[in-house]
């Protein structure tokens, strides 16, 4: 009778905890309440890290060495909706040829009805002291960036519309838990396949092409397309039962076949140091060992975003580099105007 008792109370206690979990529900259904809450919120606070462990082998056909590279981020973001604000702080660690540098990122972005002005600043180990990183600033008309306008399009988009592009949601039979949320779990794949989808669809959207964009010339496209042969891109979105609204999103690229890259990398590689006479051929290879972000999603109201005094200082002193500036300096613009 105890053994019976026992049972019982064990079944009551799983079912209790598997009380959100709807079994009626479906992919598409989930996501419309996600994105029907998503759009009553009036901040986000959610926290991204990434996680890049590559390496490269190269080889002579006797010897192979292995050189690591890895990458790590973490990111705390937070973004209020109207009038729309956000700041991005964390700090991205590189490491390689037993090399380690941490560049800490802290942006801050205000919007007015008149404008939308960005403060970023960067300090890179490797080349500044402790707290002397740089500050750039930047001002644009709001007429030009409207953020709001941009993340109702975003809201706005349907799972119908999500199809369209490719991207085909999955959802998992059962609850499963994310950091001791009970959540449903959708997961979706996106290849280079899709992929050409979703530039397509999104270039059909802006009314211009990436490309151009870019200053691609269709040669370099091409290339691009070909090296991406290989991509896959594991989807993995957790959806809080009792909320129905993200938990978590985790992108895992970490299937991807690099055969394409590989052998382009290689026949340069080839070419670059093997000579006509030479009995040996350099091979090089790029290995994904764990190539990760994740996205963790927060109920955290966001009360305010303020722009730090030393911000505004290096603006009104003129420390604070304008990016338009920068970009100029970078494409050449600022020389062909001269």
């Amino acid at each position: 009778m105890r053994k019976k008792m026992l049972f019982l109370l064990s079944v009551l206690g799983a079912a209790s905890m598997l009380c959100g979990f709807d079994s009626a529900e479906t992919a598409e259904s989930i996501l419309e309440k996600v994105s029907e809450n998503s759009a009553s919120l009036e901040s986000t606070s959610s926290n991204f890290t990434l996680n890049c462990d590559l390496s490269i082998d190269i080889g002579d056909g006797e010897t192979t060495s292995s050189i690591a590279v890895l990458a790590d981020a973490d990111f705390d973001i937070q973004a209020i909706m109207d009038p729309f604000a956000a700041s991005v702080d964390g700090v991205v660690t590189l490491s390689t040829f037993g090399v380690d540098e941490d560049i800490i990122v802290k942006t801050y972005m205000i919007s007015s009805d008149e404008t939308v002005d960005t403060y970023a600043y960067t300090e890179d180990s490797a080349s500044d002291e402790e707290g002397e990183g740089t500050w750039t600033y930047s001002s644009v008309s709001a007429d030009e960036f409207n953020m709001l306008s941009l993340l109702d399009l975003s809201s706005s988009i349907d799972y119908s519309q999500m199809e369209d592009l490719g991207l085909t949601w999955e959802l998992d039979d059962e609850a499963e838990e994310y950091e001791g949320t009970e959540c449903y779990l959708l997961s979706a794949v996106i290849d280079s396949s899709n992929l050409r989808t979703v530039i397509d669809k999104t270039e059909e959207l802006v009314g211009t092409e990436a490309s151009d964009e870019l200053g691609l010339d269709d040669e370099t496209v091409s290339l691009i397309e070909e090296l991406l042969d290989g991509l896959k891109i594991n989807l993995y979105y957790y959806i809080d039962t009792a909320t129905y609204l993200p938990a978590a999103l985790i992108i895992d690229l970490n299937d991807t076949d690099l055969t394409s890259i590989n052998s382009y990398v290689t026949s340069f590689a080839a070419g670059y140091f093997d000579s006509e006479d030479s009995d040996t051929t350099t091979t090089v290879e790029l290995v994904i060992n764990d190539l990760s972000m994740t996205y963790t999603f927060s109920d955290e109201a966001v009360e305010a975003i303020t722009v730090p005094s030393e911000a505004l200082e290096a603006v009104a002193s003129g420390e604070a580099e304008s990016l338009e500036d920068i970009a100029d300096e970078l494409t050449g613009t600022e020389d062909d105007a001269e």
